[in-house]
């Protein structure tokens, strides 16, 4: 088992509408992962959504997302090549693996992060700015935020796909409606700083969320992308310079 000191290692997979239709995916998919897969330290197994690039926005969800956090790439590979094979093996795949450099949990529950997973950056170094990076922003709302939350995340969401730093973009949920995660692809860390607190857009959804206290659980993590395959609401690679993604040799495409 890997120690506290070594950062977790994420996957990301999103791909259009899996052989056999989204509902049977994700119930496969969550009796696999209850059985247990070696190596796995948290999971979370999504509806996706691209489609809140635009006002108003597309909420209906168009296709399937695996979240993971695993001890080490090693059993990352072996699960992706065993047990989680034909979960993965999926047409217009987009995947990445990235390791975990910073992590901050709100939360009112001590056990409730995000599906059980405690995320750690262990002794990860901190991304520099000229780094590419992806965020990852997970929450669940207070009931009877909703519409105020759909409204300012939609006018975020589409001024981040128009800006300069963008690289892709998706909002998944396991629990609709009121439970949300974004992950968001960046050139550069300094370009996602820009972004993230350049006055209107996100700095004011994000303001207004601090001060209303609009979630019961909020988790913030910067993850350093170190292999990428696809391109994920994008018509080009989001990072070129990053090898492929390697999932036991499957098809990308």
């Amino acid at each position: 088992m890997a120690s506290t000191s070594q950062p977790d290692f994420v996957t990301i997979d999103a791909f259009a509408r899996p052989a056999g239709g989204r509902i049977r995916w994700r119930r496969s998919l969550r009796r696999l992962i209850a059985e247990g897969v070696e190596g796995l330290r948290g999971a979370s197994v999504n509806y996706s959504n691209d489609g809140t690039h635009a006002v108003p926005p597309s909420l209906l969800p168009g296709g399937c997302a695996l979240v993971a956090a695993w001890e080490s790439p090693d059993a990352a590979e072996a699960a992706f090549a065993g047990p989680l094979r034909d979960a993965i093996d999926q047409p217009r795949r987009f995947s990445l693996d990235g390791e975990v450099v910073r992590v901050r949990v709100d939360s009112e529950s001590e056990s409730d992060g995000w599906h059980g997973w405690e995320p750690r950056a262990g002794d990860a170094e901190p991304l520099a700015k000229e780094e590419p990076m992806v965020a990852i922003v997970h929450g669940v709302l207070r009931r009877g935020e909703l519409l105020t939350f759909v409204r300012n995340n939609v006018h975020a969401a589409s001024r981040a796909a128009h800006h300069p730093g963008h690289r892709g973009s998706i909002d998944i949920s396991s629990q609709l409606p009121f439970e949300h995660t974004s992950i968001s692809l960046w050139k550069t860390y300094a370009l996602a700083q820009d972004f993230a607190y350049r006055p209107g857009g996100h700095a004011s959804a994000m303001t207004h969320a601090l001060k209303a206290k609009t979630h019961q659980v909020g988790v913030f993590l910067q993850v350093r992308p170190l292999a990428c395959s696809g391109t994920l609401g994008t018509d080009t690679p989001p990072f070129p310079e990053l090898p492929a993604a390697e999932r036991a040799g499957l098809r990308v495409g």
